[in-house]
Order: structure tokens, then C-alpha cells, then sequence
């Protein structure tokens, strides 16, 4: 349980920052929405799970950053054709002091953290826990 909230705090708080700052820049679309999630996806990789100077070796943490990398590139994909048409409610959006009426796929600062969680979540199970006891040897009779 711990593992999963350990996985929306930090894919989330990945999935935020890099969303605020594409949707500043003016990343919300087009070609550089993959680089977004993109990075979003290499950044999660990195931060969740176990730490990059715990690892065995660095490539543990660099392969966990390109899967990342590959799967919320996916994952956008899937939100384009399922969500491509939803219009992000305005009442979330004037507190942001973004205008209403743009698609929720439009909005890294929306979209981004949703999907850094997703990614987050996972790697946090699959990488974060202890490893299991090995048993140890019986003794020869």
C-alpha cells in the first residue's frame, strides 16, 4: 500500500512539474505533446522505484527511463483517441487561468500528471520492494 501511494506522489509530482512547464512554454500540442510525454515518462522512470544510486548498475535506472519514455508516449496515444474530443471542464480550469472549451488532450498541465501517476504507480510496485528471502540451502544428510 505504501508502494502505491509512494507511486502517486512522486509520478504525480513528475507528471506536474514537467506538464506546468510544457503548458508555459506552449507544448500543449502537436509534435512537441510526445516530447512532453516523453519526458514525463523518462523522468518517472528515473525517480520511481528504487533510487538510481541503489541500483546494481546505472542501465537499471536508464532502462526503466526509456520504457518510461515508450509507455506514456502509448499512453498519450490512447488518451488522444478516447478523450481526443472531451472539453475540459471550465470550472478546473479558471483558477489555472486557462480559457474553457480546449480538449483535455491539449492540456499537458491536465494530462501529464495523470499519466505520470499511471507510470509511477507501476514502477513503484515493480521496482520499490524488498526482494524476497532467499531460502537458504538444506544441509546434506
Amino acid at each position: 500500500m505504501i508502494r502505491v501511494l509512494l507511486g502517486l506522489v512522486k509520478g504525480g509530482i513528475v507528471g506536474a512539474a514537467v506538464g506546468f512547464a510544457a503548458w508555459r512554454v506552449g507544448f500543449g500540442g502537436g509534435a512537441t505533446a510526445w516530447l512532453v510525454y516523453g519526458a514525463v515518462g523518462f523522468l518517472v522512470g528515473i525517480v520511481c522505484g528504487k533510487p538510481p544510486w541503489r541500483q546494481e548498475t546505472i542501465w537499471t535506472s536508464v532502462v526503466k527511463g526509456v520504457l518510461g519514455m515508450a509507455l506514456c508516449m502509448g499512453l498519450f496515444w490512447v488518451a488522444q483517441k478516447a478523450f481526443g474530443g472531451v472539453q475540459a471542464p471550465a470550472e478546473i480550469l479558471a483558477p489555472l487561468g486557462i480559457s474553457g472549451g480546449q480538449a483535455v488532450v491539449k492540456l499537458p498541465v491536465l494530462l501529464a500528471p495523470l499519466i505520470g501517476i499511471l507510470y509511477g504507480v507501476f514502477v513503484e510496485i515493480d521496482d520499490g520492494g524488498k526482494s524476497a528471502a532467499k531460502a537458504k540451502p538444506a544441509k546434506p544428510i
